[in-house]
């Protein structure tokens, strides 16, 4: 549904959270970074939440895990400690409120800031940056 706020649902046990890009934006922040699953080496800049911040909205601080789906079922798993220690950021613009077109993972995606810290492509490869996503599940 276009009409429809853009957001994802975080799950966290029996806990369900819908959350709008509007409820995440006191906690945005901004990364730039080579956009990997363009398959491309320009750098891009995105403003989103990461997902640091996604565990505190969802009370899943204790969490090991994070499973990042998009919304034809693609699964990618972000471990909860690289989650704490990079900018891993779910988002849903470039700077400049640009929105991310669905040809680019838009409406909203996964992205890691691979340029400043380039052992993340060694950690998780290119099918990891989920396109789509719709669900962010804490175990």
């Amino acid at each position: 549904d276009p009409s429809a706020p853009v957001g994802v649902l975080l799950v966290y046990g029996e806990t369900k959270i819908d959350v709008t890009v509007a409820q995440w934006e006191a906690k945005r922040t901004q990364i730039k970074t080579a956009d990997v699953s363009l398959g491309t080496s320009k750098e891009y800049e995105f403003t989103g939440v990461t997902l640091k911040a996604l565990m505190e909205i969802a009370g899943a601080s204790d969490c090991t895990s994070i499973v990042v789906r998009s919304s034809d079922g693609w699964e990618a798993v972000v471990e909860a400690a690289d989650a704490l220690a990079y900018d891993i950021m779910i988002t849903d613009d470039y700077v400049g409120g640009k929105e991310i077109p669905a040809d680019a993972g838009g409406p909203i995606k996964m992205v890691f800031p691979a340029t400043e810290h380039p052992e993340l492509n060694d950690m998780y490869d290119m099918y990891a940056w989920q396109w789509y996503v719709s669900e962010v599940e804490f175990k």
